[in-house]
Order: structure tokens, then sequence, then C-alpha cells
């Protein structure tokens, strides 16, 4: 069958709709000439013309198909014409007559059914784009929460700073004042300003590759601003000729995973460092906590838990981010050092941005 070769040769690739109507055409023009010459149409092998019809029918369009159909039964009927050697009888061209009226019937029902399912596949396929549109709508409205409540969760400590400097420059009327002012303003522009760019990403469904050396960059930026006076050992040794795949919500993530760690060591140094093996990048952050703080690492990150400095929604929401990569992060507590460990899948490409 030309058909089924050329569906074996093409493999997964479609064949184009012109070289499939020629070969349907051209096997059922061979197959009706081998059938004129060996019975015309007393010959019960008339029938295999319903395999390159049925093939036909399911993989061109439907005009293409009535076309298709149109000519097998033309094919058929032109046998009578030509009536077999040595059966000339009446009760032989009756049966011939039967058997073509046979194959038109056969074949006006397998047309019909071919063409109703695919009618249902089509309406099938439809509802199902439009289940996809819906969830990739849902997807990016959930990023969009995400990050937005990630702004809200970042923009927390500048407002209140501003709250706090505005009500000693009410009562002192110190003008150093206003200089702590327009930092904390500063710091809130940039946010916003990251906030605008991380909508126009989640929008249009836009990613970027992330070198190793460049997320720490972007990681420290973000730690100035934020915790201008934190103490953290940045890593020597940073890998190189890797990346990650992700969007600009993912280094706010990471960022907020560090703040979490300085503000629990309670200015005391966190060590932060960086790896790559196995496919993954990991990212250590290392930070003391007290003997008696209550660290419950099966809920860290999975759900809101209420402590003396927060419900923990930055761990939720820096989870949430991480995890939309394929990545994964862990708590381990030892002592009075809390190990913070986070996994990112390595991306195939080699070429990093800013």
């Amino acid at each position: 069958m030309l058909l089924l070769l050329f569906l074996l040769i093409f493999g997964r690739r479609r064949i184009p709709t012109g070289i499939t109507l020629l070969l349907a055409l051209l096997e059922i023009g061979l197959i009706n000439l081998s059938i004129a010459l060996n019975g015309a149409a007393s010959n019960p092998f008339s029938s295999i013309l319903l395999v390159p019809l049925v093939l036909s029918l399911m993989l061109l369009p439907f005009k293409a198909g009535f076309v298709v159909l149109a000519i097998s039964i033309l094919g058929q009927a032109l046998q009578l014409i030509m009536p077999a050697t040595g059966h000339h009888s009446a009760m032989m061209q009756s049966h011939a007559q039967g058997m073509v009226l046979s194959f038109i019937l056969t074949s006006l029902l397998v047309t019909t059914v071919i063409f109703y399912f695919r009618l249902q596949l089509g309406v099938k396929t439809a509802a199902i784009q439009q289940l996809r549109e819906r969830q990739l709508r849902d997807e990016q409205l959930l990023a969009i929460g995400t990050a937005a409540a990630q702004l809200t969760h970042d923009a927390a400590t500048p407002v209140q700073t501003m709250g706090l400097i505005l009500e000693e420059l009410s009562e002192n009327r110190d003008l150093t004042l206003l200089t702590a002012l327009q930092n904390q303003y500063s710091q809130l522009e940039i946010l916003l300003r990251n906030w605008r760019d991380v909508a126009d990403d989640v929008r249009e469904a836009r990613t970027s590759e992330f070198s190793p050396v460049n997320l720490i960059r972007a990681i420290r930026h973000l730690i100035i601003l934020a915790r201008p006076e934190a103490q953290i050992n940045w890593p020597q040794q940073i890998p190189s000729q890797v990346s990650i795949q992700g969007d600009r919500t993912l280094i706010p993530a990471l960022a907020n995973i560090v703040i979490n760690a300085c503000d629990a060591a309670d200015s005391e140094a966190v060590k932060f460092s960086i790896g790559a093996d196995s496919g993954l990048l990991r990212l250590t952050v290392t930070n003391p906590v007290n003997h008696n703080t209550v660290f419950p690492k099966e809920l860290l990150g999975s759900r809101f838990i209420h402590s003396e400095s927060g419900f923990g929604v930055g761990a939720v929401l820096s989870n949430a981010t991480i995890e939309k990569y394929g990545g994964k992060v862990s708590w381990e507590k030892s002592g009075n050092q809390v190990t913070t460990v986070i996994e990112l899948p390595l991306a195939k490409g080699e070429d990093t941005v800013d």
C-alpha cells in the first residue's frame, strides 16, 4: 500500500495534502486496473479498495476526501462495463452489480462514520484548545498573584521605615532624616519598577537563562537594597558554563530566602555557597539561630506559620516560585545552625543573560 509505505517513511511528520491525494488516486487507479484485468466487478478482492479510501478520509481535508470517494465509486462502477471472461450469464452479471452496489453502500457508510468522528474530534480539539488557553491564563494570573504578594512582602519594610521617619520628622524636624526618607523612597521605586518588568515577563511568557555569576550579582543587589546592614559571606568560587531557566520572579524569591536567613541570624554572619552537579544548581544558605527557636521544617515553605517574626509568607512565596521552575527548597537544623538548600535544574542551553 503506497499510503502506508509513505506514512512509515515520513514517521510523525505530516505528509503534504497534495502528495497524499496523489498517492491515494494512484493507488485506487492501480487497484481498479488490476481488478479489471482479473474478473472485473466479479472479483471478490475489490473490497481492498476500502483501505486507501479509509486512509484518505482520515488524512485528507473533507473536500479532498469526497474526491477520493467519488473516484473510488466511479472506478467500481466502470467495472460493470467490463464483464469477466467466462461469466456472461445474467446471474453473474447480477452478482457483479450486487458487489458494486455493496461496495458503494459500504464506502458511503464508512465515509459517514469517519467524517462524523472527525467532526467530533474537531469539537473536542477546540474544547481542549480553549482549556489550554484558560490554563495558560490561570498560570499567568497565579504568577502575577505570586509576584504581587512578593512585592507586598518586600515593600512592607521600606513603607514601615518611611512611616517611622515621617513620625520623627514631625517631632524633631531633623533635616538629616530626609536623606533616609529619600533612600527608602528610592528602594520602593526600584521595587515597583521591578514589579512592572515581572508583569511584562509573565504576560509575554518570557523567560531567560541566568548564569550563576549573574544570579549572585542580582541577589546581592536586592539584598543591599533591602538589608544593607546584613553580613553575608558570599561565595568565592562560582560555577561557570552552566545556567538556569526562569523569569524575573525567580531572583526576588531567592533573595527573600537569604533575607529571611539574615533576619534569623540576628546581626551575625550568614554563609552563602553555590555549586553545580548532577544537572542541578545548588545554593546553600547557612545561618545561626537561637537554640530555643521552634523550627517546623516539615511545614516551612508549604504553609503559613505564625511566629514572633511573622507568618512565613516569604518562605511560602519563594518556595512556590522555585517549584514553578522544577526546583526544590529544603531546610535542616543542626544545633544552632539552619541550612537552607535550594536546588534548581540546569538549563540545556549554554547562553546566558544578565
